[in-house]
């Protein structure tokens, strides 16, 4: 079992009264100001995280970093998810990188080259708009890096840069680019029940990033999609700051034994190309 959303910070960020710039009002508001965010941050540490899917009966998780504002702190959350990594082997790594920092495509080929599999971005963390031609660039990037875009989507009923619409776009401009959307790509995945927008929509898998309104996963495989839902369980930041709660809650659902296999690990290893037993570079 893999679980492609699990957040991990250096011991530095996990601290709720770090000091960070003005550009991370939104992540200090979101995180380190909530009132639950002293207890989900402290499990952000790697023992924290293993401990978790031992309970849950993770086998790999991956470990993404913040998508932070600030490109410097992108670059230390990066460094120490890729040394996590590397010393185990039940850790594989998605790194961040700000669209609009003059070093953002450098990054990008840094960290994978480094072994991340994909790349993180919020655009209303980050504040940028999906349709930034510097978005293009990186897109552009990542794809020719053969890593994957991991994107935050924001659900319908909210006006966001992060909107479904803003994602449809991007996976029309870069039908190459391999996208993996968070919280279930805030619906999107159902239009692929309309026929003009399936081709659109070929190169995009969903994650499960939605622990409060989990039957949502029915939906998505009804629709025909049980091979783009990838489990994503967004820990330590969930509502619930359980793997276990995600993973118990989708083995409820009533799904067939054969889509719980492929949500639970097939799906992301087809994502992110890995193979039986380690993280390999992505083959053309």
């Amino acid at each position: 079992m893999i679980d492609a959303h699990v957040y991990c910070l250096p011991p530095r960020l996990r601290q709720a009264d770090v000091r960070l710039p003005a550009s991370e009002r939104s992540i200090q508001e979101a995180i380190h100001r909530h009132p639950e965010g002293p207890c989900a941050l402290a499990l952000s540490a790697p023992e924290a995280i293993l401990a978790s899917m031992d309970h849950s009966g993770i086998q790999r998780s991956v470990l993404v970093a913040f998508p932070w504002a600030d490109p410097e702190l992108c670059r230390e959350n990066n460094d120490y998810l890729l040394e996590t990594a590397t010393e185990n082997e039940r850790f594989l790594a998605i790194c961040s990188a700000q669209p609009t920092s003059p070093n953002a495509l450098q990054e990008v080929i840094r960290v994978v080259h480094a072994g991340a599999v994909g790349i993180k971005v919020n655009p209303v963390w980050q504040k940028f708009a999906l349709d930034d031609p510097r978005m293009d660039e990186m897109a552009l990037a990542i794809q020719s890096a053969q890593a994957f875009l991991m994107l935050h989507v924001d659900q319908p009923y909210k006006s966001s840069p992060a909107s479904p619409t803003m994602l449809y776009s991007l996976a029309r401009k870069h039908p190459g680019l391999r996208i993996l959307a968070a919280h279930l790509g805030g619906l999107l995945g159902l239009s692929a029940l309309h026929p003009p927008v399936v081709r659109t929509l070929a190169n995009v898998w969903y994650d499960t990033a939605v622990s409060s309104t989990l039957e949502m996963v029915c939906w998505y495989c009804q629709a025909g999609l049980a091979d783009k839902v990838v489990l994503g369980t967004d820990f330590p930041f969930n509502h619930s700051h359980s793997q276990k709660q995600v993973v118990d809650g989708i083995r409820g659902l009533g799904l067939a034994p054969a889509q719980h296999m492929a949500i639970f690990a097939a799906n992301f290893s087809r994502l992110a190309r890995l193979d039986a037993d380690r993280k390999v570079k992505a083959q053309p």
